[in-house]
């Protein structure tokens, strides 16, 4: 008994939480299979070929993979992903599945995107995202879409320049434009630091910093800070041969640890 009251008192304040400071909107709960930008203080920009598609010519490898990322451990309010990489020569593509919920409310989101670049550090992005929410509380099973486009420029070897938006065009009143500008700074071979600034159409600003360091050739640890919630992070990275798995953890001083876990295959 004591256990489902902590759970309904941990739910209710998550939603207080979330109301009080408005920075949760629906659909928010489907934009976190990166692993690596989730770590770095929650970037956006920043990311490799995720939500910012405009890095994808830029990537090594393609790569397919899934991931899990539980909030505040609580089954209820995880979001389970399925996603490829895939650049080439025609064209650069990313597909993402994500799933959130449960049986009473349920959100899939759909989204692919497509990057070309401009010149040989230069590259342009597009992302196209369909969602259909799953609700006890409306008659029929609702639909939005939305488009955004990135930016990724490669100064030289150690300073790199992205810039994303979010719900630049979407179907959605109540969802705010947001744009993401962010820069990385290649320290040493094997470390970097990352600092990345965003705004919104509702006036909510936050920033994030980041940093990168490859312990060993197959480990890396992540560690990150975003002031808007301010909540610290940390990840750890480990390939071999030609798989990769990632974690993350964040720490919410009130509502404790979230937790997410990718596994991809890279060829």
């Amino acid at each position: 008994m004591k256990v489902y009251l902590f759970k309904g008192m941990r739910i209710a304040f998550l939603f207080l939480f979330f109301c009080k400071f408005q920075l949760a909107f629906p659909f928010d709960e489907l934009k976190t299979i990166d692993m690596r930008a989730l770590s770095l203080g929650q970037m956006k920009a920043m990311s490799k070929g995720f939500t910012n598609p405009a890095y994808l010519p830029f990537l090594e490898h393609k790569q397919v993979g899934v991931s899990v990322f539980n909030r505040f451990e609580m089954k209820e309010l995880s979001t389970k992903s399925i996603f490829a990489l895939i650049p080439n020569r025609l064209i650069d593509m990313n597909f993402n599945f994500s799933a959130f919920g449960y049986d009473e409310y349920q959100l899939l989101e759909f989204r692919t995107g497509f990057a070309k670049k401009i010149s040989q550090g230069l590259a342009i992005g597009t992302s196209l995202s369909c969602i259909t929410k799953n609700s006890i509380l409306e008659e029929k099973v609702q639909s939005y879409l939305k488009a955004d486009i990135g930016f990724f420029w490669r100064v030289n070897d150690v300073i790199e320049l992205a810039l994303t938006t979010e719900n630049l065009i979407h179907t959605l009143n109540s969802q705010p434009v947001a744009c993401f500008a962010g820069v990385k700074y290649q320290l040493t071979p094997t470390a970097s630091v990352l600092l990345e600034s965003g705004f919104d159409s509702f006036n909510h600003f936050n920033v994030s910093a980041g940093f990168e360091y490859e312990i060993v050739q197959q480990i890396t640890v992540r560690g990150g800070f975003r002031n808007n919630p301010k909540m610290p992070s940390l990840g750890f990275a480990y390939k071999i041969e030609h798989w990769s798995v990632e974690t993350v953890f964040q720490f919410h001083p009130t509502l404790g640890i979230t937790s997410g876990i990718s596994a991809c295959y890279l060829f």
